[in-house]
């Protein structure tokens, strides 16, 4: 395939904010219910568009003792995020070694602690948002149609359709709502922004050169070295990095984006409270393994 789909995984955050939960474990890296890792669930929902070839994961430097040797094998290129500088480094930090590679490669970002029911149905809008992508060079960024009004999920207020009724334009980002706003626009018909997104890696890097200018040149700078000079200088320069929110900083202010609209059938959710984790691991197909989870051709 031409400009085939690499999949860079999001796994660097500390999950504070679950520790009561979680017993300390960053949520990502938790075994709930099944035994298995969120991480681990959400690269099984990818492997099969995408082989530990064209995979990135990016984990904390602090995370090792959570990634057992086999899964260093099975997830594809662990990068070790140095530091927190918030996602928006986080996030060119894993495109480093696509955009050394395969810069005009389709890369579908996404975060490693959401939870989704239908995997199949997943896929199928990821792979629609890649053939979109191909050929109008836009980025796709996912959201799902609510089953209620949530005011701690960003929101997504979609414009008029593209390709198909699931693609539409992006008329604007709503982060983190107060109620009543969120009751308006859960009428309106906006969607939850669940921060996957599919783009050409180059033109993510465009959009970088665009909006934050010196934190894209850091990582330019860096493309260009030997992989341990490279090594070298990102562990050097990562602490003093500016920082950035990935979403709020690069998403939110970026033109002709599109939104492809899940349905709420599909059963995501970011698991980001006690209430939310609890109720995904009372679900009985969240204990189901995916049966199409093998590694991609």
């Amino acid at each position: 395939m031409a400009n085939p789909l690499w999949t860079v995984v999001l796994a660097a955050g500390a999950g504070r904010r679950l520790a009561d939960v979680t017993g300390g474990i960053p949520k990502q890296f938790w075994r709930g219910v099944n035994g298995r890792s969120l991480l681990e669930q959400t690269i099984d929902r990818f492997s099969p568009l995408a082989p530990p070839s064209r995979t990135v994961v990016v984990v904390d430097a602090t995370h090792r003792a959570h990634m057992a040797d086999s899964e260093r094998r099975r997830f594809g290129r662990i990068v070790y995020q140095p530091g927190d500088r918030g996602t928006a480094a986080g996030v060119l930090l894993a495109l480093t070694p696509v955009l050394e590679s395969a810069a005009d490669s389709v890369v579908a970002i996404t975060p490693s602690d959401h939870g989704v029911i239908e995997d199949a149905r997943f896929r199928d809008g990821v792979l629609e948002a890649s053939r979109y992508t191909r050929s109008h060079g836009a980025i796709v960024l996912f959201g799902v149609r609510p089953s209620v009004a949530l005011h701690d999920y960003g929101w997504i207020t979609p414009g008029p359709p593209r390709a198909s009724g699931a693609i539409r334009a992006v008329s604007s980002f709503v982060e983190k709502p107060t109620p009543e706003r969120a009751a308006q626009l859960f009428e309106a018909g906006a969607v939850w922004n669940t921060m996957v997104l599919v783009g050409q890696a180059r033109a993510i890097w465009d959009l970088y050169a665009e909006v934050l200018p010196e934190l894209g040149g850091v990582f330019k700078t860096a493309v260009g070295l030997p992989r341990a000079e490279r090594d070298d200088f990102l562990a050097s320069v990562y602490p003093s990095l500016p920082t950035f929110d990935f979403s709020r900083d690069v998403i939110a202010p970026a033109r002709n984006l599109v939104t492809y609209i899940w349905p709420a059938s599909m059963g995501w959710s970011d698991l980001g409270t006690p209430e939310r984790l609890n109720e995904w691991q009372s679900r009985p197909s969240a204990v189901r393994p995916d049966p199409l989870a093998t590694t991609a051709a």
